[in-house]
């Protein structure tokens, strides 16, 4: 039985000029999971992280907290959707919906869920890049190629949306429940799946365990 594990990104940049780098928080996040793990004793034969920067300094974070040097393996396919290519074309069809109160983070999960929604249903064709068809196509597509791999213990970096995709395939979730994981999926969670060749079975979700301690629980945080 070989076990995967999904690793969504420790926290983003949000609000600044170029999102797509850990903050300060964020990696702390992945250096207290790879302490986390070291504690328990566990390990993994190989990593796997999409090529966006956050996705490689979560991996590395992980691994130094782990105190291993686990050579990373990197694949587009496992990239995020660009959230921006999506909340352009909602502002631009749907301004009576577009929601600007001036309280970021509760604003941008209302404009998200939304977009999300258009683009699931071909209201909003692309991120600029991938119509949800394709986006789906291709996390499937690179998930399938790390099932091939003989090994038994793999790490997933990658993010909230491909992560919510393979658990929408695994457990065949409808588009409104795969958006809400989308969502609710926080940062540097862990999801296993247990593999054994042939079928895959959800073993846990969105665990922060690493997180649940007096000194550490403001490190929960989902953008």
């Amino acid at each position: 039985m070989a076990a995967i594990t999904l690793l969504r990104h420790g926290q983003a940049s949000f609000g600044a000029d170029n999102y797509d780098q850990l903050s300060e928080l964020g990696h702390q996040q992945a250096y207290w999971l790879g302490q986390h793990l070291r504690r328990l004793d566990e390990s993994y034969d190989r990593v796997l992280a999409g090529t966006m920067v956050r996705h490689d300094q979560t991996a590395q974070g992980v691994l130094s907290g782990l105190g291993e040097a686990i050579p990373v393996h990197y694949h587009a396919g496992l990239n995020e959707y660009d959230f921006q290519g999506l909340l352009t074309p909602l502002k631009a069809q749907h301004p009576e919906q577009w929601l600007e109160t001036g309280h970021a983070k509760r604003d941008y999960y209302h404009n998200m869920k939304l977009a999300l929604a258009y683009w699931m249903d071909g209201t909003i064709t692309s991120d600029g890049t991938d119509s949800w068809p394709e986006f789906c196509a291709r996390i499937q597509a690179a998930f399938a190629a790390a099932c091939q791999d003989d090994a038994k213990r793999t790490l997933i970096v990658s993010s909230g949306g491909p992560v919510a995709v393979i658990l929408q395939s695994v457990l065949q979730l409808g588009e409104t429940k795969t958006r809400d994981l989308i969502l609710q999926i926080k940062n540097s969670s862990t999801s296993k799946l247990l593999y054994n060749r042939v079928d895959l079975t959800l073993d846990s979700f969105n665990d922060i365990s690493h997180l649940l301690t007096p000194d550490k629980k403001h490190g929960i945080t989902f953008s």
